[in-house]
């Protein structure tokens, strides 16, 4: 919804559970993943969830640097995660 609607607390309410409902079916599929490969609950989460978190901080660092002649603003988004 619209920022303007309720003074923005009901986009604030939606996009939390929004974030909640993705971070339950990241969690389940982590979960069936680990299952079928074998590999507890707490390696499946230490590998897979955090390889996860840190792939699109690797995109955005790479894109950053390619598009940049001396690659500062990738030094930034590694320092920044």
């Amino acid at each position: 919804p619209p920022t303007d609607f309720c003074g923005g607390w009901l986009c604030f309410w939606c996009a939390l559970i929004g974030i909640g409902f993705v971070t339950m079916i990241i969690n389940d599929m982590a979960s069936l993943l680990g299952c079928v490969l074998c590999i507890p609950d707490e390696i499946t989460a230490i590998t897979f969830v955090a390889l996860g978190t840190s792939l699109p901080d690797t995109f955005a660092s790479m894109a950053s640097a390619k598009s940049e002649l001396h690659a500062d603003s990738s030094v930034g988004n590694v320092t920044g995660s």
